[in-house]
């Protein structure tokens, strides 16, 4: 549309009176066209709406019919069951959530719905936990009336399939006995959880109890072998601030169900540990864990009880054990060579001296199979010697996993020049000096040093190393680390294939721009640093009204 105030347009000419009436005219037929045109608009748009609405039903009624005929719908009805059971977690049981499976797949659709209800595989893994509310409140009752519920009808799909069943305990309210004739309002919901349980023992394959053991003992002592035909493994946790305040307990005897014949592996809590107690047949263990935070491992549990221990286990395969050589400890003992010929997976973590560990344990240990091993020392002590002849008996070892702060630099460094040549994972856990405890950190330069060689000459420290893992250091150089990479990734044939490095202290030297032709060519690479803490520069600092500041960070983190 032509205007002769076109060239004014945008600018700060200021039109006479004559011109303001002007403008005023030359605007009433484009006003009055635009009104027009909207709506135009309008009533096109609901035109298109109708015809989106018929067209999205159109759509749908296709999809639907469609679905009917689908691949999908014509698989054998099997094939759909084996597609639904390998939709269930692997590494745990299920849990009462529509997020997934079995639930989720009920929720799709109705034939879904239906070939999950009939599928009792689906059903027959469970993790129960105990409702939580820190205050007395009707939705409790109402939580834990739901969750027995959805316990008995999810058992209950499972038909007549073997069973894998954990159960977590709060640990509210739960230390004394609720009397005899408590009415089940105020027993325990975990308790109830468990007597709910009960009716399905005959089917119990795997279990996995964390209660008190009040509460263990009581609903459980009356169960016998003949109860638990089917259980292969049991694991018996307990809430750490049990009280033993009913006589009942004083005297707690024997987990009557672990004398199952077919039962091969077995978990308790290392501060409950005694054998008496529980009477599984340690000749047929093919997994034992005997474990817990430092607290929960007593001085009991030394070097000789536990070599006593696994000397009754011969067909072990899997091993955790917690130990408690204490500073006083003094091994007495002169106990054989314990052979464990199919031992692959061992794991020691030494509540506080080391020494008697490696000096008495391990020397009275043959596992010619093992692939796996892990140590770690949990108190400051840093024991003088070397795992060199340990590693010499263990040819074909493949994963280590060792706390380095339990040992001096010297004996690190020994112990790394003694590994096998079959290594593949190697993990290194500064992990008391995570926590601040004193003492020179044996990871550093010359530590990593060990597993570098020199220019030109072949690897002789694990040559065939593929993963190493870092945590927690402070005394390795960015440099260091660089060598290491650099001369390995240089090899003819290198293997690493991924680097794994925390430090705890701030970066010296970014090396990722030299390490970039190693990562582009497949290497794995994963290093973090310490944020450095910024300069505290505001001139508010101090006043109360003072303005929030992006240069102040706390000195101390927080925990």
């Amino acid at each position: 549309m032509s205007s002769p105030f076109t060239s004014k347009l945008d600018t700060n000419y200021c039109p006479t009176d004559a011109e303001v009436l002007e403008i005023k005219s030359l605007l009433v037929e484009p006003t009055r066209r635009l009104k027009n045109l909207d709506d135009e608009i309008a009533d096109l748009q609901k035109a298109i709406d109708k015809l989106q609405e018929e067209r999205d039903s159109v759509e749908s009624f296709v999809d639907g019919h469609k679905a009917l005929i689908s691949p999908a719908r014509q698989l054998p009805l099997d094939l759909i069951r084996e597609i639904f059971v390998a939709c269930l977690p692997t590494h745990r049981n299920c849990v009462m959530s529509a997020s997934e499976a079995p639930v989720l797949l009920g929720r799709i659709c109705s034939l879904w719905r239906a070939i999950s209800l009939s599928t009792p595989r689906l059903w027959s893994k469970l993790h129960v936990v105990d409702p939580v509310i820190w205050f007395h409140s009707p939705l409790l009752e109402k939580k834990l009336a739901q969750r027995l519920e959805t316990t008995k009808t999810w058992l209950e799909r499972s038909g007549q399939c073997p069973l894998s069943i954990s159960l977590e305990c709060s640990v509210h309210n739960l230390n004394q006995f609720p009397p005899e004739d408590s009415p089940s309002s105020i027993i325990p919901g975990a308790m109830q959880i468990l007597q709910a349980l009960i009716p399905f023992s005959r089917r119990w394959q795997h279990i996995h109890f964390s209660a008190p053991l009040w509460m263990l003992w009581k609903t459980m002592s009356h169960l016998r072998e003949a109860d638990v035909p089917l259980l292969e493994s049991a694991a018996v946790y307990h809430n750490l601030y049990v009280h033993f305040d009913d006589p009942a307990m004083e005297s707690p005897g024997p987990f009557e169900i672990l004398r199952g014949a077919r039962i091969s592996s077995f978990s308790t809590p290392g501060n409950f540990f005694v054998p008496t107690r529980f009477p599984v047949r340690w000749q047929q263990l093919t997994s034992l864990t005997i474990d817990g935070p430092p607290w929960n491992v007593g001085p009991d549990l030394n070097s000789e009880a536990i070599l006593r221990t696994i000397a009754r286990c011969p067909e072990l395969r899997f091993c955790r054990l917690g130990i408690n050589d204490g500073e006083n400890t003094e091994v007495h003992s002169q106990h054989p060579t314990v052979e464990l010929l199919s031992l692959h997976t061992l794991e020691l973590h030494c509540v506080e001296n080391m020494g008697p560990t490696i000096s008495f344990l391990l020397e009275r240990i043959s596992s010619p199979k093992l692939r796996s091993f892990t140590i770690r020392g949990y108190m400051e002590t840093q024991y003088p010697g070397s795992l060199a002849p340990f590693f010499a008996r263990s040819g074909d070892l493949e994963i280590l996993e060792i706390d380095s702060m339990a040992f001096s630099r010297a004996a690190l460094t020994e112990s790394l020049l003694g590994l096998p040549p079959t290594i593949r994972r190697l993990g290194l856990h500064n992990l008391n000096n995570r926590w601040g405890i004193a003492g020179p950190p044996a990871l550093a330069d010359e530590t990593l040093a060990a597993l570098t060689p020199a220019h030109g000459l072949p690897i002789q420290c694990c040559p065939g190393l593929q993963d190493l893992f870092i945590s927690h250091c402070t005394d390795i150089t960015d440099e260091a680390l660089l060598h290491f990479v650099t001369v390995r990734m240089s090899e003819r044939h290198p293997t690493l294939l991924r680097i794994d490095v925390q430090f705890d202290r701030v970066m010296e030297a970014d090396i990722l721009p030299t390490l970039a032709p190693f990562i582009e060519s497949g290497l794995n690479i994963s290093i973090s640093h310490l944020a450095p803490v910024p300069a505290r520069l505001s001139p508010w600092l101090g006043l109360a009204d003072a303005p929030p500041s992006d240069d102040y960070t706390p000195s101390q983190p927080a925990w």
